[in-house]
């Protein structure tokens, strides 16, 4: 539901409880006990529906756009709002965060043609997604992009172009975590061929897994290039896969 219907519901009901207290207020010593009780019994359902829809309305937030540098997009005329029910929408630390990843196998022959020649080597399937999505052109709104729209547009920002490399790497059943920072969020990715690493890289330690820093905003970077963000601004890892976050406390970083 859209979110000014579910403001006009709440207005609207909250409008009838008004009226009901009123009335009950001005007739209380004029009726008998059983009408007054009736009155009572009716105000307090009202009152419980006007929770709910109340409960339901307070679930709309903006989108954090997770972005650098703000756009006005010209056919933007107001905020995106979202649901904390609505797919992909995640919270946690205080924010709430939608991603866009797509469908599953939706962007599997993508991601077959451009990992063609890596014979099965992880580290080269993920450098050859990352090659994509790097030169795909660095442009921001304020909104929360698809993936599959990111390809068709050749443009995105950090947010977007994250959900298409995530995306791209659910396709290759290779493993990563977001990573939040203020107004910006990037990739870590797990790698077990690292021969084309940088010597000088950039990783995040989880649960004896190391999680190479992708900055998909950075045209022409190398997973494992550091891109100046230390755990102390991190503000979450995220977990999509396992629809988890990260204990902060136990992620180690550390560079090459």
């Amino acid at each position: 539901m859209e979110l000014w219907i579910k403001i006009a519901v709440i207005l609207f009901i909250a409008t009838l409880v008004y009226r009901e207290i009123i009335k009950s207020a001005t007739q209380h010593s004029k009726r008998p006990i059983q009408k007054t009780k009736a009155s009572f019994m009716s105000l307090l359902s009202i009152a419980g529906i006007v929770g709910l829809f109340t409960y339901a309305g307070m679930s709309i937030t903006l989108i954090e756009t997770r972005d650098l540098r703000p756009y006005s997009h010209p056919s933007l005329s107001s905020p995106q709002f979202v649901s904390l029910y609505d797919k992909g929408v995640i919270e946690f630390n205080g924010m709430v965060i939608k991603t866009n990843l797509a469908r599953e196998e939706e962007l599997a022959p993508l991601a077959e043609r451009l990992t063609q020649g890596c014979n099965g080597d992880d580290g080269c399937e993920a450098q050859k997604l990352f090659d994509y999505v790097t030169a795909i052109p660095y442009r921001t709104d304020y909104t929360s992009r698809n993936a599959l729209t990111v390809v068709k547009s050749n443009w995105g920002d950090c947010d977007d172009k994250s959900n298409l490399f995530a995306s791209l790497l659910n396709e290759r059943g290779l493993e990563y975590r977001f990573v939040y920072v203020p107004h910006h969020v990037f990739v870590a990715v797990h790698l077990n061929d690292t021969k084309n690493i940088p010597f000088l890289n950039a990783k995040l330690t989880m649960e004896g897994k190391n999680f190479y820093y992708a900055e998909t905003t950075a045209s022409r970077a190398k997973i494992g290039e550091f891109n100046g963000q230390f755990p102390y601004s991190f503000e979450g890892i995220y977990d999509i896969q396992k629809n988890r976050p990260e204990e902060l406390s136990n992620v180690k970083f550390s560079l090459g």
